[in-house]
């Protein structure tokens, strides 16, 4: 009960200062708050984790914001609802299951889906802030607008990799006993998921031989995922397989 008493508060205050702060919106506080506390009441250490992925996105989704929003790259009104539940979910699912079953290895795949996440967040916001015009993942030769989906920079791939390796870094530091290493690896390799479906499997739209990721009149619709459904399903997939290998 004690533990109910002092979470519950902490993760509504620092949710609704996210808010004020323009992190949040309305309703992505409401359901950060549902996966903070699923979260901090499984593992206090795993919740220190997600509020380290949290803050430092948030700080990057500032990054050259006024020249993002006057070229339509990126939202930074603060996560939305559908973001921090694609985002959330896997994170919260598997630090569920650590609670349930105490094995460890759900711990460490929740630790997993929160480096994902950072990795993703960290690439897609330096990247499009200073990487310059991205190449298709699935077609390295061809080069796509900043902000596609699938869209990859050597800028945006070096904040990947340290996306993972901050996380991974700060886990053993937190309580997590899983291999750094380990960590590290399947949190990059989540993200590279993240960037293989989303140019697979995001919904997209194709003008003249141009990917584009908002509607044109004439444009050929593709793809049927969401980047939040992109999103929730690598931090799924990798983090069962870490589980499982």
């Amino acid at each position: 009960m004690d533990l109910y008493i002092i979470t519950v508060p902490s993760v509504v205050i620092l949710a609704i200062l996210a808010l004020k702060k323009g992190f949040l919106t309305t309703r992505g506080t409401l359901s950060a708050i549902a996966v903070g506390v699923a979260v901090a009441i499984a593992h206090m250490g795993l919740f220190l984790l997600m509020a380290v992925f949290f803050v430092t996105s948030s700080l990057l989704t500032k990054l050259r914001a006024q020249w993002k929003l006057e070229r339509g790259l990126k939202d930074v009104s603060g996560r939305s609802l559908r973001q921090v539940v694609g985002v959330g979910t896997p994170i919260a699912m598997f630090a569920s299951i650590y609670l349930l079953t105490g094995d460890a290895k759900f711990l460490g795949a929740a630790a997993v889906a929160v480096a994902i996440a950072t990795a993703d967040t960290w690439a897609s916001e330096v990247g499009v802030a200073y990487g310059g015009t991205p190449r298709y993942i699935l077609a390295p030769w061809r080069r796509v607008e900043p902000g596609t989906s699938g869209g990859i920079t050597l800028i945006g791939t070096m904040a990947s990799v340290a996306g993972a390796f901050t996380i991974a870094a700060l886990s053993p530091l937190l309580w997590i006993p899983q291999p750094f290493w380990k960590i590290a690896l399947f949190g990059y390799l989540g993200e590279l998921l993240d960037s293989i479906l989303g140019a697979a499997l995001q919904i997209k739209y194709v003008c003249n031989g141009k990917i584009l990721e908002t509607y044109v009149t004439g444009c050929r619709k593709k793809g049927f995922l969401t980047n939040e459904s992109v999103n929730l399903v690598s931090g799924v997939m990798v983090g069962f397989l870490y589980v499982i290998t």
